[in-house]
């Protein structure tokens, strides 16, 4: 049930989730790194790369990265790296040995060009065409929330669902979504028989938070304390989970 979480407290991450027994899943955008106008702007920074590989080698690898990007895209931020992955919120996994799974894009292809006809009509409103998924930001028009999701609302039949974002709105294909993705990677090793945990920060990820509180793990919002949430445990932002991310792997 969602509710407010409770702050982690500092250190708190080292204490509840040791690396020799946890399996790591993170979101990308507004977790490990903030938000940004455009998203293909986003890139990581080597301290985090570096923190990522050391808190990879701890945990055996059992370390992957979920998001509503593209698993090519994702890549494209942590390059020269690439984890294991969960792309377009679930419809695309890179698994460990390598191997991938994919929605086909071609379940888009009606309502691509209604979408790009929109957008088109509503000067600072962009889509995202990610293949399988189709995301409609409005991030430099906010007034224009209630109308993109009305819109996208009537696509949402013959299997087809909207995932509600930080200023984004995007069509999906229904069974999709971050706990079947985290589910699957943790039928795999080196994710097999671990504790997940599952840090996250936006309405995409509450499906993730649900699937690890059922599975007796950890889950945790980056954010502001009054968003409910099904996450147990909340930080404020991003450089906060590094601290707690840098202190978790110093003790191991």
């Amino acid at each position: 049930m969602a509710a407010r979480p409770e702050p982690l407290p500092p250190g708190g991450l080292a204490k509840l989730a040791p690396g020799s027994s946890c399996a790591y899943f993170f979101d990308v955008d507004g977790t490990l790194l903030e938000i940004k106008p455009r998203p293909e702007d986003v890139i990581s920074d080597e301290d985090l790369r570096l923190l990522l590989v050391a808190l990879a080698a701890v945990a055996g690898g059992a370390l992957a990265l979920v998001s509503g990007r593209m698993v090519d895209d994702i890549d494209r931020i942590f390059a020269p790296l690439a984890f294991p992955a969960a792309g377009l919120h679930g419809a695309e996994i890179r698994f460990p040995d390598g191997s991938r799974t994919c929605a086909e894009s071609a379940v888009m292809d009606e309502a691509r060009p209604k979408l790009r006809d929109f957008v088109a009509a509503h000067p600072g409103a962009r889509l995202e065409d990610k293949g399988a998924t189709l995301a409609i930001h409005f991030r430099q028009r906010p007034e224009l929330e209630g109308e993109v999701r009305a819109f996208l609302a009537g696509f949402a039949q013959g299997g087809l669902a909207v995932q509600e974002g930080k200023l984004v709105a995007e069509l999906k294909q229904g069974q999709y979504n971050k706990g079947a993705a985290i589910a699957a990677l943790l039928e795999a090793p080196p994710f097999l028989g671990r504790r997940p945990v599952f840090i996250g920060d936006d309405l995409t990820d509450e499906k993730g938070f649900r699937l690890v509180n059922e599975k007796g793990g950890l889950s945790v919002r980056v954010g502001p304390p009054e968003n409910a949430t099904e996450a147990r445990l909340r930080l404020n932002d991003p450089a906060e989970l590094r601290r707690e991310l840098g202190a978790l792997v110093a003790v191991c």
